[in-house]
């Protein structure tokens, strides 16, 4: 503690700063964008595997040669800047919705679970750190589909389970209900709750929210208010909270320039979180000490990561 207390000197985080999940795209800025991300000073990316959703994969060749390129953009990336960059590896389950069109359901399963088996393959290699995304389609299917999802959620979770690979979800948004339908699902795959992380989760991190998954919040408008109101402290410090990454899900798409978030978010959210937190409680902050702020960033930032991906120096 004695090392990382002044990283918060009143004013700016001077220490790690992870975005835990984003996308690069050569179609994109892709270089240039990872650039911004160290210039505000961020020093860590969890690199997202982003489908090509103009041109779906129809085998598994299409997903190997898609992986690579994830691969080769994060090999890029590294030789080309000082950031740490880790992979994140997987199919998606807007992909395989559309793909039910296009191979008829049965196939298109077939297809997304075998994408799931080849990135664990590369997971045991050391390509990639996790699985992801995966989940079930965020916005409104028939029964059936959803039904089908949530089966084949369950499936991907008990080959995950096997490598002990995290993964990170991608869901629709219900509130606590979503977090608690993942950790049922979790449960029957005996897949363990503390390497499943919720993507582009909402703000609120108290443990009774998040069913104690792992999450990594979306840094929008009001989100750092909310993580400051929801933290549950005396989990915080006694090392028991569930972890709680940030996020911009930056999708590197030149038709959506800045969608969701841009890279220098992080950065900038992670200061504003410290200066609310330091605040007096009668002024409307929450009142936290300097090496409370330190640890918390820390944790974000370095801790929390390294506990679901490994180091990453």
């Amino acid at each position: 503690m004695e090392d990382i207390i002044h990283l918060w000197d009143g004013e700016k985080w001077n220490g790690p700063i992870t975005d835990g999940h984003l996308h690069l795209d050569r179609k994109g800025r892709c270089l240039d964008a990872a650039i911004d991300f160290e210039s505000s000073g961020g020093t860590r990316l969890i690199l997202v595997h982003k489908p090509n959703f103009s041109k779906l994969p129809e085998d598994i060749d299409d997903v190997s040669t898609a992986y690579l390129e994830t691969i080769s953009i994060a090999n890029e990336v590294r030789t080309s800047t000082n950031i740490h960059v880790q992979v994140i590896l997987g199919p998606h389950p807007v992909v395989w919705s559309h793909q039910i069109e296009s191979l008829g359901e049965k196939r298109a399963t077939e297809l997304h679970i075998e994408s799931v088996d080849l990135a664990l393959r590369y997971f045991e290699s050391g390509d990639c750190v996790g699985i992801g995304e995966i989940g079930r389609p965020h916005f409104p299917v028939s029964s059936e589909v959803w039904e089908s999802a949530n089966r084949m959620l369950e499936e991907l979770l008990t080959r995950c389970s096997k490598k002990n690979a995290p993964v990170q979800f991608h869901v629709e948004d219900k509130g606590s209900s979503t977090f608690q339908e993942l950790s049922q699902i979790c449960s029957k795959a005996n897949y363990p709750k503390s390497i499943a992380l919720r993507h582009y989760a909402p703000a609120d991190v108290s443990p009774s929210f998040t069913s104690k998954l792992p999450v990594t919040v979306s840094m929008g408008r009001g989100s750092v208010q909310k993580i400051a109101s929801t933290i549950d402290v005396n989990l915080l410090f006694k090392g028991d909270h569930p972890p709680v990454l940030m996020e911009t899900d930056y999708l590197d798409d030149p038709k959506r320039p800045g969608a969701v978030l841009g890279p220098r978010t992080i950065a900038k959210r992670t200061n504003e979180l410290g200066k609310l937190l330091q605040i007096p409680k009668d002024e409307g902050g929450q009142g936290w000490k300097q090496e409370e702020i330190s640890q918390f960033l820390w944790k974000i930032h370095r801790v929390w990561p390294d506990m679901l991906y490994g180091e990453c120096r």
